[in-house]
């Protein structure tokens, strides 16, 4: 049996579109990559605040 059974893996991955910082990871079920827009000034005015989009 595992001892892995019911943990929470943290394969989901938040980058900005950006500047590619990771902004941070989530509970998946396999690798995911998802983009979204960081807070940084230079960033937050290139795109709609909130918008996430994954691939």
């Amino acid at each position: 049996m595992s001892d892995r059974v019911g943990s929470n893996n943290e394969l989901g991955v938040v980058i900005c579109r950006v500047c590619n910082d990771v902004l941070y990871t989530l509970p998946t079920n396999g690798y995911k990559k998802f983009y979204s827009v960081c807070t940084k000034p230079e960033c937050s005015g290139q795109f709609k605040k909130g918008e996430v989009t994954s691939t």
